[in-house]
């Protein structure tokens, strides 16, 4: 028996890092995490492969059995489609993964089997079935959050085309203690955390580095979810980077609260991560408030943002436009922020209510839903709007999005912006040592390929970004590290750039002066002053 696993490709969308493929020669930023850990869950008797769209084409007369599809949102569409061509070719077609449980009904009839929740103990029962003989059940649900993680196995990164990607996943927790409105992981991983053990994490990381790995990103909802348990991992990770001499850098995605854990910051930095994602939402303490964002409301939050910062991690900021306590000056007021905190990479989004979410719930009770577009389903997260706000008109969310998105990725207030995060950096003889050695024969193909990209170049624009913001990042304590991430982003901004221009419009031409005066923001302002909270009062009334 042999059973094909199906990554379906991804939407062109802020997130995929399509620009830069080329640059940095692969084929896919994000390898298939999900997938690797059902290979792994399938037994012996059963061969398994692995294709990802992304990488290669899929080959719908392939030998197989079955054919196993793992599915977000964004691969919805793909993913009937995909469905729908193998059946048609007779083969028992399997659906599961985030979206699937998130919302089941969207895949009714598309699949001989539907996986709903975590896979760890359905999956094995779904291959006994299939090896006994037995008809699989339509439906194999696994209650939410009972799922302990010391059963998941290391996932079988060997089925990953070495090179292919630009990092790996590896996961160290589910669910989240955090109540955010808008957010699903509270929904499909439930909110107590959840932990593999350090040592079965050290022996994915293991794995990864003996299979030529040299980037890891942690795909947890949020790495210091449980603080002692990070510091733990984390001092591990610091020990295998001092025992082998660093050979691999790390991102991962926590929450704000981390500026009130030095230990783990110190941490951080040792282990040799190089960003971390923050969900920071909004300079709007009322906006974070409204939404159950609270952890952001600790202390101020460009000083916590600058402490991150001076641990010589680059901050990767989740944006949203679009909460209840947003009017028209939010567009100038999130542009003047992140510009203020030297945030250059922002994957800011227009507010987006995801089914199943506490945010979809009590919209739907206030009748303020708009009729569902299957479209959506598919690009969400940018400039997709699914639901009337409050205090300004859709067309006047879309029209401040689009300014202030372009307004992010011109070249200028880009560089301005990574010029600005870098300044905190102070580079140690260690993290020298860590930035130093021998390229490899393709990091010197790449490396050939940026400077090409850049500087032999006909646009004046991108050429004089390029220079003006090496020169001005190695006039303040400059160092081979400084440089290196300073090329690394400029490098990532080729695709938001050229994604923002395709899809929202001419970046080079956005001001920095949001398209709404001053003079309407002002008479909204005043209009709506009561529901306003100022943030001391905010911060106050959060922590009683």
């Amino acid at each position: 028996m042999h059973i094909l696993l199906v990554c379906p490709r991804f939407p062109d969308s802020l997130w995929n890092f399509h620009g830069i493929h080329e640059l940095v020669g692969v084929d896919s930023a994000q390898s298939p995490i999900g997938l690797a850990t059902i290979a792994a869950l399938t037994p012996p008797e059963i061969e398994v492969s692995l294709l990802d769209e992304n990488i290669d084409p899929i080959d719908f007369d392939a030998a197989c059995d079955v054919v196993a599809i793992s599915c977000f949102n964004v691969q919805w569409a793909r993913s009937l489609e995909i469905a729908a061509e193998f059946r048609r070719r007779g083969r028992l077609v399997v659906i599961g993964g985030p979206y699937p449980t998130l919302c089941p009904d969207r895949f009714e009839g598309a699949a001989d089997v539907l996986f709903v929740g975590e896979a760890e103990y359905t999956w094995p029962r779904f291959c006994s079935d299939l090896l006994a003989g037995h008809a699989p059940a339509a439906l194999y649900e696994q209650e939410r959050g009972k799922v302990k993680l010391t059963d998941s196995p290391i996932p079988r990164y060997d089925l990953l085309p070495v090179g292919r990607y630009l990092y790996y996943y590896v996961q160290t927790t589910r669910g989240c203690p955090f109540q955010c409105e808008f957010c699903d992981i509270i929904v499909t991983d439930g909110r107590v955390p959840r932990t593999k053990s350090v040592e079965q994490v050290m022996g994915e990381v293991e794995t990864v580095r003996r299979l030529g790995g040299q980037y890891i990103s942690f795909s947890d909802a949020n790495l210091i979810a449980s603080p002692k348990y990070a510091e733990k991992l984390l001092t591990e990770l610091r020990d295998f980077g001092e025992r082998n001499g660093y050979p691999i850098r790390f991102s991962a995605e926590l929450t704000l609260n981390v500026a009130q854990h030095p230990k783990i910051l110190e941490l951080l930095r040792d282990s040799n991560f190089e960003s971390v994602f923050i969900g920071i939402e909004s300079p709007s303490t009322a906006s974070l408030i409204e939404t159950k964002k609270t952890q952001n409301i600790r202390g101020s939050i460009l000083e916590n943002i600058r402490l991150v910062q001076s641990y010589n991690l680059m901050v990767i900021a989740g944006m949203i436009v679009g909460f209840d306590n947003d009017d028209i000056g939010i567009f100038q007021e999130m542009f003047d922020f992140l510009q203020e905190a030297g945030v250059p990479f922002t994957t800011a989004g227009v507010l987006f209510a995801i089914e199943q979410t506490p945010l979809h719930a009590r919209l739907k009770r206030e009748g303020r839903l708009l009729e569902y577009d299957e479209s959506l389903a598919q690009v969400h997260g940018s400039a997709d709007l699914n639901f009337v706000p409050k205090k300004m008109t859709g067309e006047e969310l879309l029209r401040g999005y689009r300014w202030m998105i372009r307004a992010l990725y011109r070249y200028d207030h880009y560089g301005e912006r990574l010029v600005h995060s870098l300044r905190p950096f102070a580079p140690s003889p260690e993290s020298a040592r860590r930035s130093a050695g021998r390229l490899s024969s393709k990091q010197l193909r790449m490396t050939a390929r940026i400077f090409r990209y850049f500087l032999l170049s006909r646009d004046h624009a991108r050429r004089r970004f390029f220079l003006q913001t090496v020169w001005r990042v190695m006039r303040h304590r400059p160092s081979v590290q400084k440089l290196i991430v300073a090329i690394s982003y400029m490098t990532v901004h080729k695709h938001f750039h050229e994604y923002v221009l395709r899809t929202h419009g001419e970046t080079e031409t956005a001001g920095r002066t949001s398209p709404f005066s001053a003079a309407e923001v002002a008479v909204l302002h005043a209009r709506t002053a009561p529901s306003r909270v100022p943030q001391a009062a905010a911060v106050s009334s959060a922590e009683a």
